[in-house]
């Protein structure tokens, strides 16, 4: 069947009740350095402040480009690291800052508080949006809040000097390809205006040739008619300002410079086509059709527009004559253009296949040619007017701030509150672990159930912790001298204590393995520890007295030769004593000391008085010092001493030296009719009491039991019996002494 070894809650609880020093020095000591370093710690505020950076959307993007790209969150990494360059924070540092005139040291000193703001800056981008947040920190609000300013304003005018610098470029780069673009549309408007004049051709689609082809298979239309009323009307214009201008009344005269004007040729060579257009819906359409009638507006708003160049390059004044004669101009121009359009058709636009001819296609293409260059310029004209525009709104639409620098008037550092909570429950933890480490490096046996369960040891009595800070006056040899006042005779000054039921309880267990059937058969009892102050000697007079208060013939014998105690914490004499006996140099009945010597020694007489049954108590000391203590008990005499004892008293208490430093306790156990080992709580180890037990078993001696003195009540598990009260009426209690209180918890 497999075991359970689960370890219960109240052992935890136990432990820690134990080690309740421990876990509060360690919590204390936790507690109190970090609000030391707390407190050591600068103040430290933060300041914030929001700015919205504008998407950079590229020049020449087409609306649905722009569209796509404002509905889409942009990565502002490039951004948030600019606000930590060195380049942005050393212009902050040379804003807010005292440097030093010398140039050498000013470029250090910036530089390196340029390095330190990098520390001191933090930049986040607030999700899904283009908003970057800054953090200043800094030892006050107002230089916290200075600093994020500082950073923001520098970043600003960085963002943009240098948005400015770059669209200054790129104007610059468009300008230049302006110039050659427009010197490359020059150089083609004059190749093709040239060849035109030249070839006399202008541009046929294939619509348009189709018209012609069915035009000259099925002769619908008189071109060579027109053309000659044409020249007919044109010659009669010419001849009129031929003769005015011979005659000196010709008040106008068509401005030179629009001959070479690309604009004006551009109007007389769109009027040539929408003529050339015109004539061919005349093929299917008369005059009045609504086609012909469009077209003719088209053609009355070229001619209006070239009205308004001839009259914007003429330097004279516009009077009737002046009119009469601007409207001749403009009506051989006209006409000019129409006998162009109708030689064209007539004689130029068909070889003798019937297809376009070779300088058609030449026109074609130095036309695309044109086209193309014309294409590209108005595109360089566009982004040239974007630039232009972004650079104007540079200032507005670059940065701007969203909310303004604020500074929290509580530091961000040091978190005194946070630091004490945390500085608590790590307190707290570290103290358990350490409680905990020292619980189970302590090797001693701490509670009932070690006692009992590992060394086999039946526990008679649990003595509570005692203490004692008072001393007596008493007088030896005609001196006085100070003598420490036995409050841990708790039996004598305190009965009714809860110490004193203790050892009540321990007498009546003690009486329990004394007895043989009805009879107290084993009398004569060694009380002893496994090592030195482990309180034997205390607890040997607490259980002499209370047997004797029982009324118990009681002789409390003290066989602790090497180092003995019991006749100064009774302020008895030491000699004669037990040496004295076994040596034969006085009796024992002359030895032995009475009530009458230990009042004298310093107990108080009216609680001797009050205190029935001190008269059945006796003590033999020690005696005079001597060498061969080991001898003298292990002699007959000692036999024979120890029966005479027997046979006079009710109970024999004998006070023995430790087991392990030397043998004494051997060998006065195997002559004695049971020994009781007294252990000091958690001073001794499991190992070294194991080995004192083993030693008295091995001189034959029994082992009557175990008494555990110094006991805490969380040093024992299970029964609440062992919960140390007074079960009386209650007193009211004393003021409360730091020092006892310290001192009973030590």
């Amino acid at each position: 069947m497999e075991q359970n070894y689960e370890v219960p809650l109240s052992e935890y609880w136990r432990i820690i009740k134990k080690r309740r020093l421990t876990v509060l020095a360690i919590f204390a000591a936790v507690v109190v350095s970090t609000a030391v370093f707390t407190r050591l710690q600068p103040a430290v505020y933060e300041a914030s402040i929001e700015l919205k950076v504008e998407r950079s959307i590229p020049l020449g993007a087409d609306l649905k480009a722009r569209s796509e790209m404002s509905s889409k969150d942009q990565d502002l990494g490039t951004e948030l690291r600019l606000f930590k360059s060195l380049n942005v924070l050393t212009k902050v540092v040379e804003k807010v800052e005292v440097l030093p005139v010398d140039p050498e040291r000013r470029t250090q000193a910036m530089h390196a508080m340029a390095l330190e703001y990098q520390s001191r800056i933090r930049v986040e981008q607030i999700p899904d949006t283009t908003i970057i947040a800054i953090h200043a920190t800094a030892g006050s609000p107002e230089q916290a809040q200075l600093l994020v300013s500082a950073v923001a304003d520098v970043y600003i005018s960085e963002n943009t000097h240098g948005k400015q610098k770059q669209l200054e470029s790129v104007l610059t780069y468009v300008d230049g390809q302006l110039a050659e673009y427009r010197k490359q549309l020059e150089d083609s408007e004059a190749r093709l205006l040239k060849f035109k004049q030249d070839e006399k051709v202008f541009e046929v689609t294939p619509d348009v040739k189709a018209a012609l082809d069915r035009m000259t298979v099925e002769r619908t239309f008189d071109f060579e008619g027109r053309m000659l009323a044409t020249d007919e009307e044109l010659a009669g214009i010419s001849r009129m300002i031929e003769e005015r201008k011979a005659a000196g009344t010709l008040r106008f005269m068509s401005p030179e410079k629009l001959t070479d004007d690309f604009i004006f040729t551009g109007l007389k060579r769109r009027l040539q086509q929408l003529e050339f257009e015109r004539l061919l819906l005349l093929i299917d359409y008369t005059e009045k059709h609504p086609l012909v009638l469009e077209k003719d507006g088209v053609i009355s708003g070229i001619k209006t527009r070239m009205v308004q160049m001839i009259k914007a390059h003429s330097q004279q004044v516009f009077d009737a004559d002046a009119e009469a004669d601007l409207a001749l101009v403009l009506k051989k121009i006209f006409l000019e253009s129409r006998r162009e359009v109708l030689y064209r058709i007539i004689n130029k636009y068909y070889s003798d296949e019937g297809s376009l001819s070779s300088n058609q296609r030449d026109y074609v293409k130095l036309s695309r040619e044109q086209e193309r260059i014309m294409n590209a310029y108005n595109a360089l004209l566009s982004n040239r007017e974007e630039t232009k525009l972004s650079l104007a709104s540079t200032d507005d639409q670059a940065v701007s701030i969203v909310s303004p620098a604020t500074a929290a008037h509580e530091p961000i550092a040091p978190r005194s509150r946070l630091n004490l909570l945390v500085s608590i429950i790590a307190g707290l933890v570290l103290g358990v672990m350490v409680g905990f480490l020292q619980e189970s490096m302590d090797n001693t046996v701490s509670t009932i159930s070690d006692v009992e369960s590992k060394l086999g040891i039946s526990v008679l009595g649990i003595i509570p912790t005692m203490w004692s800070d008072e001393t007596l006056i008493i007088s030896e040899d005609g001196a006085e001298k100070e003598v420490p006042r036995i409050d841990n005779l708790v039996t004598f000054y305190e009965p009714r204590s809860w110490l004193a039921q203790s050892f009540k309880i321990l007498r009546s267990n003690l009486l329990q393995v004394m007895k043989h059937g009805d009879h107290i058969s084993r009398k004569a009892i060694l009380f002893s520890s496994s090592e030195q102050q482990e309180g034997k000697s205390t607890v040997i007079a607490n259980v002499a007295i209370s047997m004797a208060q029982m009324g118990k013939k009681t002789v409390l014998v003290e066989c602790n030769l090497r180092r003995p105690t019991l006749f100064k914490r009774l302020g008895l004499r030491r000699e004669p004593g037990v040496t004295d006996i076994l040596l034969g140099k006085t009796s024992w009945k002359d030895a032995v000391k009475g009530p009458t010597d230990i009042l004298a020694g310093g107990l108080e007489v009216d609680k001797v008085l009050k205190m029935p049954g001190l008269d059945n108590l006796r003590v033999i000391t020690a005696g005079h010092p001597i060498d061969n203590i080991s001898e003298i008990l292990n002699s007959a005499a000692f036999d024979a001493f120890i029966a005479e004892l027997k046979q006079e008293f009710d109970i024999v208490l004998l006070d023995c030296s430790p087991v392990l430093p030397v043998p004494d306790a051997m060998t006065i156990g195997s002559r004695v009719d049971g020994v009781v080992l007294v252990y000091k709580v958690g001073k001794t180890s499991k190992d070294v009491l194991r080995m004192a037990k083993s030693r008295l078993e091995h001189a034959n001696t029994k082992i009557l039991g175990i008494i555990l003195n110094q006991i805490r009540a969380e040093e024992q598990v299970g029964a609440s019996a062992y919960h140390f009260r007074e079960y009386v009426e209650t007193k009211p209690k004393p003021p409360f002494s730091p020092a006892q209180w310290f001192k009973q918890n030590s």
